[in-house]
């Protein structure tokens, strides 16, 4: 059991304090759809799967 509560995390410059602010309305939803949900890389379309350079990849029926 825990008596005291955690340590804060030391912030430093490799944490951003701020996330960038785009607007929402600017966000392309399918650029969305296109960023790996393992490494936040680009997939890249080929026929009916979108793959990614770390090994990732969804079919088609992941997307659609």
């Amino acid at each position: 059991m825990l008596n005291q509560p955690a340590p804060a995390l030391a912030s430093d410059e490799s944490t951003p304090a701020v996330v960038a602010s785009t607007p929402l309305a600017d966000v392309d939803p399918g650029l969305v759809m296109t960023c790996c949900a393992n490494c936040g890389k680009q997939m890249i379309d080929r026929k009916c799967k979108m793959i990614c350079e770390c090994g990732y990849f969804l079919s088609c029926s992941d997307y659609y």
